[in-house]
């Protein structure tokens, strides 16, 4: 993945006027889909690129798509050409413009389970695992508005687990049975989700997932994932604490559920990094929770250890690690986390220019990774392009800078690496 730590370049609210001119492993973000507290342009179903109508796609110049990655990635620093060519192309037809109507359709079938959005041969099925955070709702609608992208879809369907295993294998059953020929999802099981996937594809869908990865998935059960490097994350996390923040002695994880996969990964990758005279000084496990993250930072608090870094895969329960400091008396650490989230962002703020402040580093959103799950599943369909079967997305780590809060939207607010207009944002968030 190379160098993940990068500069964010005053990306900030760019994303308003970007759109408008152009128009975070599998349990890490289970994260960002089980907690009650957790939390993006597109096109039209008239419009897109395909072999059929390739006007609007082509359309696009590198220039606005590298202007999207900025975006996507909340850094200037990763070059289009350097993705996969599934990944620019996801990228290209983020920058399609929306007109007024297509933003409209957009929403509405945003708000439905089922909704038409053309005439298109093509079923598109949503599969989510748990579906009732903001960064969920972000991410269904990234891959609603990159559908209206491809005049060959004529129906989408949306379904949610709820977190529920046997709900999710019905459901992704359902699809299939549907008609459903497209399925993306985000995959909250693992492998006990693969006999479902296998089934649809064995009845003649594509099924690509995103950000979780689900390790060793054969073709027959997956056909596309798109998704990060997490040993490479973990390494780039102890970078940053040791070469760009310069600590040394005892850092402290946080992780999620007890012996989860993916934080043995990132941990064994980050502890395989730091440099003799650094090590990790305690490890404690969250659930993924608030309730969890506040429990986890009170007991680095009552353990005396001034811990110089905490560790994360999650950003969402950040302020309850900082709330947990701020009523033991004690200076919050350096804050080192994959994907962000407003609440972080505001209390990170509130301690700027402060005896208080302390650094945080985080990745994007990942909502956007989405998008390229769906424009893998309709390459193969459309084209009979073979696609990597797993396309491994950069998260690259950036500082945060003063203006990361926004003050007009909530604290689950994902963030502006989403590639949601900001006018279809609002009118989301409005809905509650």
């Amino acid at each position: 993945m190379g160098n993940l730590m990068r500069r964010r370049g005053g990306l900030g609210r760019r994303r308003s006027a970007l759109v408008a001119g152009l128009a975070a492993t599998l349990l890490v973000v289970t994260a960002c889909g089980s907690d009650d507290s957790s939390a993006g342009g597109g096109g039209s179903g008239s419009s897109g690129g395909s072999d059929s109508d390739t006007s609007a796609l082509d359309s696009i110049t590198d220039e606005q798509a590298q202007e999207m990655a900025n975006l996507a990635f909340g850094t200037t620093d990763i070059a289009l050409d350097s993705l996969d060519p599934v990944v620019q192309e996801a990228l290209k037809r983020s920058a399609i413009e929306l007109t007024q109507e297509q933003k409209d359709k957009a929403f509405e079938c945003w708000q439905a389970t089922t909704c038409d959005v053309g005439d298109g041969d093509i079923t598109l099925g949503i599969a989510d695992g748990f579906g009732g955070n903001l960064w969920r709702k972000v991410a269904k609608m990234e891959i609603i508005l990159q559908a209206m992208t491809y005049p060959e879809i004529g129906k989408i369907i949306f379904t949610d687990a709820n977190a529920d295993l046997p709900t999710f294998l019905s459901n992704v059953r359902s699809l299939s049975s549907q008609g459903a020929t497209a399925i993306v999802s985000y995959n909250d099981f693992g492998a006990a989700a693969l006999p479902a996937f296998q089934a649809a594809q064995a009845a003649g869908a594509k099924v690509s997932t995103y950000v979780g990865p689900t390790p060793d998935a054969p073709p027959d059960s997956l056909s596309n994932q798109v998704t990060g490097d997490v040993c490479a994350m973990g390494e780039e996390m102890g970078k940053v604490a040791t070469e760009d923040l310069g600590l040394t002695g005892e850092l402290a994880i946080l992780n999620g559920t007890p012996g989860n996969p993916q934080g043995a990964a990132w941990n064994k990758c980050l502890i395989d990094t730091l440099p003799d005279g650094t090590s990790i000084g305690q490890s404690v496990d969250t659930d993924w929770t608030l309730a969890g993250a506040f429990d986890a930072g009170s007991a680095l608090v009552s353990s005396g250890t001034d811990y110089g870094a905490i560790f994360y895969d999650y950003a969402d329960p950040i302020p309850q690690v900082v709330e947990a400091y701020r009523k033991g008396g004690k200076q919050v650490p350096a804050i080192i986390t994959w994907t962000s989230n407003n609440g972080m962002a505001k209390v990170w703020e509130e301690d700027l220019g402060t005896p208080q402040e302390w650094p945080l580093y985080h990745t994007s959103a990942l909502t956007w990774e989405s998008r390229a799950s769906l424009t893998a599943v309709m390459d193969q369909l459309l084209n009979g392009t073979e696609v990597e079967p797993v396309i491994i997305v950069p998260r690259p780590f950036v500082k945060a800078e003063k203006g990361y809060y926004l003050p007009d939207r909530p604290d689950d607010y994902p963030g502006p690496s989403a590639l949601v207009p900001d006018d279809v944002m609002t009118q989301m968030l409005s809905e509650g």
